[in-house]
């Protein structure tokens, strides 16, 4: 019943959290300034192994419908934003992949909720001319610390 630093989690309602993380992936939307296609969904709660009590919550999503070269440009907005909005950069580069995509992870100084985007377009640079890249996109994932439910409050069902 701790988070990564050992302390205990902090309690939480999961609509809070939820909403939270909601804020900051608006955020996040809001840095690249790209108006492409977002795709559905919200936040979901995710049971933590830790405790019955204990979940954290992710938001997972991504922009696409725009050129490679428009997503390139969003993703190094949100490199340079970032640090001005409260986020510490912790690691930039290519991934591990076959593919090398670059990808930003991130934490946010006054809360430790987790960012990480990952950029994907050809790596080729044919899909880079003002037309839409079938497989283009930048693909979010936001995700909060650990915490901890209410007495009475089922993380789960609520």
């Amino acid at each position: 019943m701790s988070d990564s630093d050992g302390a205990a989690a902090k309690e939480m309602h999961p609509v809070q959290a939820k909403e939270h993380v909601r804020k900051l992936s608006s955020d996040v939307f809001d840095m690249v300034r790209l108006q492409g296609k977002a795709s559905p969904g919200g936040p979901a709660t995710m049971p933590s192994r830790e405790g019955e009590r204990e979940y954290s919550v992710v938001h997972v999503w991504s922009i696409s419908h725009l050129s490679d070269r428009e997503l390139t440009r969003g993703f190094n907005r949100l490199r340079e934003e970032l640090p001005k909005e409260g986020w510490h950069i912790t690691d930039f580069g290519p991934v591990n992949s076959t593919d090398r995509q670059l990808e930003i992870e991130a934490v946010h100084k006054k809360d430790e909720y987790s960012l990480s985007a990952e950029l994907w377009v050809s790596s080729s640079g044919e899909n880079a001319h003002a037309s839409a890249s079938k497989k283009g996109r930048i693909v979010f994932y936001v995700g909060s610390p650990t915490y901890r439910t209410p007495k009475g409050v089922d993380r789960d069902n609520y």
